[in-house]
């Protein structure tokens, strides 16, 4: 009982990690308005970290031998443990409410922990105690030990039924991405501890009145599996937000890579489109991605004087030639012509600022109704090597000044 078990060693190192990451989150929001759920996620990854921790066998002997006090580290593993179902009601109450028609409800755990704590504590120095080596709820048949062992089990019962019931009742109601997909998670992490609870507790029942209907090399593995799943399901759901968070920051950032020469070239000939940002808002790279979606696209307005009917048609038969089709040969036309227009306007050394409001004078890439996609295409295709030839072509053909 002294060694650390292979399934306890699966847990710790990434909840520890978990708990690190998301301690780290919950400090830097923490005077944020909506800074609630994540304070909710941190405590329940710290909770139920360190209720795993306390009941590794190493640390229950510590712990004993520390105190004084035999199998203290069991209650406090369930303390901790209850304290976690707490906590994560509290953030699938506030997850349901952020679902699209979800009732209104108040949000704080009706679950009554302080007076289960208080009770469990009571018992558990009532009753004889087994050294920290054994499970407490296992062992003896005083009253007091069953009121612990009641008491604990049912809030367990009751707050993973709670968490489940929550999510089945709301999670169609979540719009379809990582919402959903976290409280689906959630909830089927919180019928797997439904499944560990009674699997324990029937193992125990019929062990207890004689009946071995369960074999303890099948029931050990057993219970270790739906443990194991139940924490991992749970732990997914609650990170998987923050996890779709940080897959969508990194590709905002790929295309703001892809973004970054047109928008550069574009606002070199163009200053007077830049929009003014603190510093501490360039760090969210959604934000720094509108930002050179709207501002590549009041540049293309701005040198709409410059551009040419008989560009666009010459660029798009040579193109053609090269064998563009499609969507392709509509952005390396567009990519062509806006070269050409940028040419112009350097010769012409002034660029007049875009109107207020804008009418497309044509239904091009640059002028799409979907300003963070729109610019994709073109950016794709601006230093293409065909677009880079087809335009010095058409510049010698037409002269510096253009058309």
């Amino acid at each position: 009982m002294t060694a650390i078990r292979p399934y306890e060693v699966v847990l710790l190192v990434p909840l520890w990690s978990l708990t690190a990451h998301t301690a780290r989150r919950a400090l830097r929001s923490r005077g944020a308005p909506e800074s609630a759920p994540s304070r909710l996620i941190a405590g329940v990854i710290a909770l139920v970290t360190l209720s795993v921790t306390v009941g590794v066998p190493v640390a229950r002997r510590a712990i004993d031998e520390v105190t004084g006090m035999q199998s203290i580290t069991n209650l406090l593993s369930h303390l901790l443990g209850m304290s976690a179902i707490a906590c994560l009601t509290g953030f699938v109450r506030r997850m349901s409410l952020a679902a699209k028609g979800a009732p209104r409800r108040r949000t704080g755990s009706w679950l009554p922990l302080p007076a289960v704590a208080a009770t469990m504590c009571a018992a558990f120095f009532l009753t004889p105690r087994p050294s920290g080596e054994q499970y407490f709820l296992t062992t003896g048949r005083s009253t007091a030990h069953t009121v612990y062992w009641s008491v604990f089990l049912g809030y367990v019962i009751l707050g993973v039924a709670t968490v489940g019931v929550l999510c089945l009742r709301h999670h169609r109601q979540a719009p379809p991405g990582p919402l959903r997909t976290s409280l689906n998670l959630i909830g089927a992490g919180a019928l797997t501890a439904l499944a560990y609870v009674v699997h324990r507790c029937l193992y125990l029942a019929l062990r207890d009145s004689g009946i071995p209907l369960f074999q303890e090399a099948v029931v050990v593995p057993t219970t270790q599996a739906l443990l194991v799943g139940s924490l991992l399901l749970a732990g997914t759901g609650i990170a998987w937000p923050a996890l779709a968070g940080l897959h969508r920051a990194r590709s905002d950032r790929r295309r703001l890579r892809r973004l970054e020469p047109l928008w550069r070239t574009l606002t070199e000939a163009v200053p007077e489109v830049v929009l003014p940002l603190p510093p501490m808002l360039r760090a969210d790279p959604e934000l720094m991605l509108y930002r050179y979606a709207v501002e590549i696209s009041d540049a293309v307005l701005a040198l709409d004087p410059f551009r040419s009917t008989d560009v666009e048609a010459a660029a798009r038969e040579a193109l053609r030639a090269h064998g563009f089709s499609g969507t392709e040969l509509a952005a390396a036309t567009e990519a062509v012509v806006l070269r050409c227009a940028l040419a112009r306007a350097r010769a012409a050394q002034s660029v007049p600022p875009p109107p207020p409001a804008p009418e497309p004078s044509h239904d091009s890439i640059g002028h799409g109704d979907a300003p963070l996609d729109c610019p994709q295409p073109l950016a794709a295709f601006f230093g293409h090597p065909h677009v880079l030839r087809v335009t010095a072509t058409l510049l010698r053909e037409r002269g510096d000044d253009g058309p």
